[in-house]
Parts: C-alpha cells; structure tokens; sequence
C-alpha cells in the first residue's frame, strides 16, 4: 500500500522544511502537550480559521488573504475560550476514527491495493529513447498525489458502505466511551492522544525526511513498517512518563525569606 499510494519526494526545500516542521511539532506534542494543551487547540483553531476563511472567500468573492486572517483570528479566540470544549470533542473524534480505522484494517489489506487497470505503466510514450533508470520508472508508476488521494477516498469509500450496521458498532461504542472519558477524565485522556498524535507526526516527519534524502532507504523503511511502529510507541510511551513524572514531581518554589530572629 505504500508502494503504491506514497508517491517517491524530491528533496526540495519545501519537503524538508514541511518535514523538519512535522518532527518539532509532533516531539512538542509528545513531552508538552500537558502544559500546552490551550496553546494547541489556539494553534490548530488559527490553521482551521484560516482555512475555512479561504474557502469562504470563493464563495463570497472576498480577498483571500483577508478572509483567511479574519476568520483565522475568530476561530483562534474563540479556542482560547473553549479549549476545553475542543479538547473533549477531539477526544471522541480520535476514538471513533481508531475505532473506524481497526475495522477498516481487519481481512487482506490487499483489497485496498489498485487494480492493474489504475496502475500506470511503467514507461508513458511511445518512443524510448534508451533504457529509463529505476527512479524514472518509479516516478512514472505514482501519477499525481491528488489523484492518489481520490483513489484511497474510492477504497475507503466502498469499504466504509460495505460495513453494515454490524460494523458501525464498534465505532459507535468508542465514541460513547469518549464522550464517557472527555467527562470524567478530560486532562489525562487528552494528554494520552495529543501525545500519541505527536509520536505519530514526528516518525512521520522523520521518515519523510529520510525518503527525500535518501531514497536507497525507502524500500527499506517500507519493508519494515514494525519498526516504524515500535519508534512511534517508544517515543509515544517515553512521552507520557516524563510528563507524568513531571505532575507528580512539581518543581519546587522558593518559599519566602525567613524572618531575622529577634536580637537579645
């Protein structure tokens, strides 16, 4: 599936630095996600507000720039407020996805491998002009990443219809356990996902970064998608100890200067 769906990164400036951005980003997530959950609810309701307000701007015919700023600065306040809100609503959100996503996962992934009429051929044109090397080939398998997103949402789609009420259960079941959990136990349920959320983006990060600048690797870290796991739930783990040692063991404060003692 990532053979097939991951199309090979070049190593341009932007993929390194989105790359780089990805692996800072998913370590503050992974050991400050504790003392910064506000800030990142604000940061993502910022990069939300944005967007919706660009896609506002189409529709009502507004400068984009100024659509996005103005909603960005709303919806960035308005998560200030409500953090917590958020919070609670991605903790149901991320069971439900985990959930629909075990179910989705279950059987021959093969299923969701495109069919040899998707697949392109190896080599597009009529006239070769002498043999084309490994990473031109490559290239010419994968067509553009939009369209490879339409193809996985095609999978998806079709096997999300296929699940029938039986299947919808389980995602049903966690949903209502997150709910349960956003009540009772709001601030340590979200500190497991956020963190979790962070490991994830910075293997991500990590592993993209690798493929861009080394691409004799990509076989290889594809081949082994354990390990791309085991670092994930090793940093996801290591994460959460530190930040829970760091709750139960505050730093201590100065307390106030003692008093002079009375002269006799």
């Amino acid at each position: 599936m990532l053979y097939y769906y991951l199309p090979p990164l070049q190593a341009s400036p932007a993929v390194s630095l989105a790359s780089l951005g990805c692996v800072a980003a998913g370590l503050f997530l992974v050991f400050r996600s504790m003392k910064a959950d506000r800030f990142v609810v604000s940061a993502f309701g910022f990069v939300a507000g944005a967007w919706i307000g660009f896609q506002l701007s189409r529709l009502v015919g507004t400068p984009g720039p100024i659509s996005a700023a103005v909603a960005a600065v709303l919806l960035t306040a308005l998560a200030y407020r409500t953090h917590r809100w958020w919070l609670a609503a991605g903790s149901v959100i991320v069971l439900f996805l985990f959930a629909t996503g075990f179910q989705l996962g279950r059987g021959d992934l093969r299923r969701y491998l495109p069919t040899p009429d998707q697949v392109n051929p190896p080599i597009k044109g009529d006239i070769i002009d002498g043999l084309v090397s490994p990473e031109r080939q490559l290239n010419n398998l994968h067509p553009q990443w939009r369209e490879q997103v339409l193809k996985v949402q095609e999978k998806v789609g079709a096997e999300l219809k296929n699940l029938g009420p039986l299947g919808w259960l389980l995602p049903a079941a966690a949903a209502i356990i997150g709910v349960l959990l956003a009540v009772w136990a709001l601030r340590v349920f979200s500190v497991i996902w956020l963190s979790f959320l962070g490991a994830s983006l910075a293997t991500t990060g990590g592993a993209a970064f690798i493929c861009a600048h080394w691409p004799n690797l990509r076989a290889s870290l594809f081949g082994h998608p354990q390990t791309f796991a085991g670092v994930t739930i090793g940093l996801w783990l290591l994460g959460l100890i530190l930040q829970a040692k760091e709750a139960r063991l505050p730093k201590k404060k100065p307390g106030p200067p003692a008093k002079d003692s009375p002269k006799s």
